[in-house]
């Protein structure tokens, strides 16, 4: 995870919308104070033609009769309206009256009005000008510009307090209700379906896809995960039974299926150990197949191989089943395991196979002849102070022993006396 601070996107959103809440106040205030400036000083000129057109019939008729005072008294009245600070009229015959502020002239806007005759609008009695006073105007162009700010302001607060707290209930805590989720989710918890509290006339809309989206990849890796969990299941027997038939492999003969030299080394000490605790017989059989040297440089090694299997199967078939176990230990030379086997026993078996190999164990050579073949053993049984390698050569010293008195023989001839293990 990033170790950036975490900038919610409802922030973000937020000042934009402040940004751009600014900007529309500045805009629409000008406008509206543009606005509000042309119609108040159109309504203020609309204002002081009123004024003008209604006292120019009087100052006519005034003019017309010469009657200074009652000129003077329209002057007044003309006035009285805060937004003409001074009046000067000029009759026709030279004649000058004036009223108001002076020191207003240089500042104020001067409007020039013709008098008409009385008789004749067409013709001209003298000449009224008003000095305009703008600042009325321009106190309620400011008052019309604060209104106008203020209102926007307040518009602008109330609209953008609405979006703030629109983003923060409809953005932002479903963000972090999904945040939450997907941060504290686990391996172990694939399973557990994403549900946001959000009520439901918000309807349908891009959080909801959001939502959407996350669940179809939770089922997605939750299938990926399954087919994998398969998949590992799969290869892991497809290993095992690999590993079990190399294993096999790395004990076993590959001619003969017996187990070889290098099971024996590890299994046989166990099986020792298992007598001697509880005080069980334990027998070894050599065998060694005679003359077989002869048989492999006369007949070749293809016949020399078919006489290892056909004497394998001789052992075989004395064998009981889940009790003994057969060693290839060399290249010709067998060793049977006999366990709750005493010497007696294990003589007898080894005279049985003796005799099956000389009178049962047929050769059939490529060119029609019969190969007959014969063994020698010799039988050991575990003493009290054996071990695997004592044992072996005990039998192999009998097996000698049977080779060297003719072959085709079963040692010993007479059992000794035993000495079983405590």
């Amino acid at each position: 995870m990033s170790n950036q601070a975490l900038q919610p996107i409802a922030n973000l959103l937020i000042r934009r919308v402040f940004k751009w809440v600014i900007l529309c106040v500045v805009c629409i205030s000008s406008l509206q104070a543009w606005l509000n400036y042309r119609a108040i000083e159109e309504n203020f000129n609309m204002t002081v033609d009123d004024v003008a057109h209604a006292h120019l019939p009087l100052l006519s008729v005034a003019i017309w009769d010469i009657e200074p005072q009652t000129i003077q008294k329209q002057i007044a009245l003309i006035l009285k309206n805060k937004t003409i600070s001074y009046v000067a009229i000029k009759a026709s015959t030279g004649q000058q009256f004036t009223g108001g502020d002076v020191n207003r002239l240089e500042n104020g806007q001067h409007m020039r009005f013709d008098i008409p005759a009385p008789a004749d609008a067409s013709k001209s009695v003298g000449t009224a000008e008003f000095v305009v006073d703008k600042t009325s105007l321009r106190k309620e162009l400011l008052r019309s510009f604060i209104i106008v700010i203020i209102e926007v302001i307040i518009l602008s607060i109330f609209i953008f307090v609405a979006v703030v707290a629109i983003l923060r209930h409809d953005l932002e805590k479903p963000m972090r209700q999904l945040a939450d989720f997907v941060k504290n989710l686990q391996a172990n918890q694939l399973a557990t379906k994403l549900e946001l509290k959000r009520k439901p006339e918000n309807g349908y809309n891009e959080i909801d896809l959001v939502v959407d989206g996350f669940r179809t990849m939770q089922d997605s890796l939750q299938k990926h995960i399954a087919n994998q969990d398969a998949l590992v299941a799969e290869r892991t027997s497809q290993l095992e039974a690999a590993m079990k038939t190399l294993k096999q492999l790395s004990i076993t003969d590959g001619l003969t299926n017996c187990y070889n030299r290098l099971l024996f080394n590890e299994r046989m000490p166990a099986e020792i150990q298992r007598a001697i605790r509880y005080q069980r017989h334990l027998a070894l059989v050599f065998c060694d197949i005679d003359l077989f040297k002869k048989i492999n440089d006369e007949y070749g090694h293809a016949v020399g191989d078919n006489v290892l299997i056909a004497f394998t199967q001789c052992l075989v078939d004395e064998l009981r089943a889940d009790v003994d176990w057969i060693v290839r230990y060399g290249g010709e030379e067998f060793i049977m395991v006999l366990p709750e086997t005493s010497l007696i026993a294990a003589l007898e078996v080894a005279e049985r196979i003796r005799h099956k190999v000389e009178h049962d164990l047929v050769i059939r050579l490529s060119d029609g002849r019969i190969l007959h073949i014969t063994a020698s053993f010799g039988v050991a049984q575990l003493q009290a102070a054996d071990s695997m390698e004592s044992m072996v050569q005990r039998a192999d010293e009998w097996l000698y022993k049977a080779k060297s008195q003719g072959r085709n023989q079963v040692y010993p001839k007479a059992a000794p006396v035993i000495h079983l293990a405590p």
